[in-house]
């Protein structure tokens, strides 16, 4: 898979640099105990050291790296990791689920109800990497619709490393899972009906199957034994 940096919403040329390295840690290419330096990814990159520097500091603030005297020393994603972040996400989404339907926003279940067309017509044309970004837009959008600025703050601290498993994870699901794109579709529906009943436990048992099903999804597609695997 190439890398969509265009759709990272990246505002720098730093930004860019570590939207790339993240996929390569996190997809194995480069693995745990790697070294690399500010010199090598801006002549990988093409790039002034400025940029390379900027990047390798994103990458140590999400904790796939770690910065040594001359150079970094990359850390990766364990099986841990994911399953912390994960953990992260079904306490924010869970809250912002409940928060939004205390409110009771038609607005908000159309745009939910669009979204989920959108994933529809990505399947359609078997595109993994919309159908990836539609889905993370589809939480975001509850998560903003709570109207609560810690929550998205949060939210946008750990979003580029989730983005990032997702895509690896949904182009694996794609070519090998019967079923998988019914079954995802219909569990995005089940979050907006239990938002629209505005029932807590149900709220938190949905979610709860949606997101033990996303974390085998990525288990299965990055990790093996707790060590990232190379996608080819």
């Amino acid at each position: 898979m190439k890398f969509p940096v265009d759709r990272m919403n990246t505002s720098s040329k730093g930004e860019e640099i570590a939207a790339l390295l993240r996929y390569e840690i996190i997809s194995g290419q480069i693995k745990p105990g790697d070294t690399i330096s500010e010199n090598s990814v801006a002549s990988l990159y093409n790039a002034s050291r400025s940029p390379s520097r900027e990047a390798l500091k994103i990458l140590k603030s999400e904790g796939l790296l770690e910065l040594k005297r001359l150079g970094a020393e990359i850390v990766g994603m364990s099986l841990e990791d994911i399953e912390e972040l994960n953990d992260i996400r079904f306490l924010v989404e869970g809250f912002a689920m409940k928060e939004c339907a205390k409110k009771q926003t038609a607005s908000l279940v159309a745009s939910l109800n669009f979204i989920v067309e959108k994933m529809r017509i990505a399947i359609e044309e078997k595109d993994f990497v919309e159908l990836a970004f539609q889905d993370i837009a589809f939480h975001e959008a509850i998560i903003k619709a709570s109207e609560h600025k810690r929550i998205l703050h949060l939210w946008n601290s750990i979003d580029k490393v989730i983005i990032t498993a997702l895509l690896i994870a949904t182009e694996k699901r794609l070519a090998t899972e019967e079923n998988f794109e019914e079954f995802l579709i219909q569990k995005h529906l089940n979050i907006i009906h239990s938002i629209k009943k505005g029932i807590p436990d149900e709220i938190e048992s949905d979610l709860q199957e949606h997101f033990l099903d996303t974390r085998a999804s990525v288990n299965r597609s990055v990790f093996t034994n707790n060590k990232v695997i190379k996608e080819e």
